[in-house]
């Protein structure tokens, strides 16, 4: 599925470009495809590559904060050597990190992860205070949102990311029943949010009780992993294809906005497992999909140093350099803490363990 993966991330990387209006499906509704496909690769390494929920623990916790540390410190040195963001400015970072309880509720969130989220509920103060903000009203220009004093600002999904891996072993548990009623639970919760006054986007997007159903249709989704199996290559590369022409070209069919994004949860979560089973034995596609959560965290930096210096072919230059930075970060340091994740997990591989390998 790596080819669908890199995909979603540029999709995450043009929505946040805006000298481009080539978008795809969309940052937020592609980070939400992309929980669906954390589902379906969670199902599968907790079927396989884990017996022991400790170690389980531990390898996403390698996955997910080396490269984000690495990439942390990348965007402190942009920011504050060639004071080039995309989206925050050093007055931003100076107003919040004056206040003493701003700076270490922030200076945790750096490091936590978890909780990041939040922020996109509150705004800063003049003073550096952290007040709620539920409506999300436009911050001002001495109020700017709380997550615009993050480095890494689109690791809020890191957190909801976080928050699944610490449910994920005891939904691996249940059967499909279960899995429907919570998914139905997560989905009324959404809806719920039609009739509260608080920012939809916000309720539905950045609060980890209205995304469980997304990582849960992943999950029932690698229960069609042995039909997969069963049927010809061709269904696998002909679902591949319908999720790489969905994720580019959804958008100009002038659907509304609640269909396009219902098309796309149950269609990704469809193709996932014929997709999976079809590529997984590809060093390429391998490959190619690897480098999607690094270009997740390099490429907001990046496109800051674009819009501050303008060079010539501006869009070009931000796409090939999120894509060189995040090959760098990849050989660098996710390829290396990958090979110590596998061995780790090769000492106490369930018996699956062989399809599980092939996950990120």
């Amino acid at each position: 599925m790596g080819m669908i993966r890199f995909a979603l991330a540029m999709a995450v990387l043009l929505s946040h470009l805006p000298l481009t209006n080539v978008k795809f499906i969309g940052g937020g509704l592609a980070v939400q495809a992309f929980f669906v496909v954390s589902g379906f690769y969670m199902a599968l390494v907790l079927n396989g590559k884990y017996t022991d929920r400790g170690l389980f623990y531990t390898n996403r916790l390698l996955r997910i904060y080396p490269a984000y540390f690495v990439m942390m410190a990348i965007a402190a040195v942009f920011l504050f050597g060639f004071k080039a963001s995309g989206t925050a400015t050093l007055g931003m970072f100076e107003q919040a990190y004056t206040n003493p309880v701003t700076a270490i509720i922030l200076g945790f969130e750096h490091i936590l992860l978890v909780g990041q989220d939040i922020l996109f509920w509150m705004k800063i103060e003049p003073d550096g205070d952290l007040v709620f903000d539920l409506a999300n009203a436009p911050p001002a220009e001495d109020k700017p949102w709380a997550w615009q004093a993050l480095l890494v600002p689109q690791s809020w999904s890191l957190s909801i990311e976080l928050m699944f891996y610490a449910v994920a072993p005891f939904l691996a548990r249940l059967n499909w029943r279960w899995l429907v009623a919570l998914a139905a639970a997560s989905i009324a919760l959404r809806l719920s949010g039609y009739w509260l006054s608080i920012d939809l986007g916000l309720w539905q997007a950045r609060f980890f009780p209205t995304a469980l159903f997304l990582f849960i249709f992943g999950m029932l989704a690698h229960k069609a992993l042995p039909l997969a199996m069963r049927l010809p290559a061709w269904t696998g590369w002909a679902a591949t294809a319908a999720a790489l022409t969905l994720i580019i070209f959804l958008p100009l069919a002038g659907l509304p906005d609640g269909a396009v994004r219902w098309i796309t949860y149950v269609a990704i979560a469809a193709a996932a497992p014929f997709a999976f089973h079809v590529t997984r034995n590809l060093t390429a596609d391998r490959w190619i999909g690897e480098l999607s959560y690094p270009l997740y965290l390099t490429h907001l930096p990046f496109i800051g140093v674009v819009l501050t210096y303008e060079p010539p072919m501006p869009v070009l230059c931000a796409i090939a350099g999120s894509i060189a930075l995040a090959i760098l970060l990849f050989v660098l340091v996710d390829r290396p803490v990958d090979r110590w994740r596998q061995a780790r997990a090769a000492g106490k591989a369930g018996p699956a363990s062989t399809m599980a390998a092939a996950t990120p």
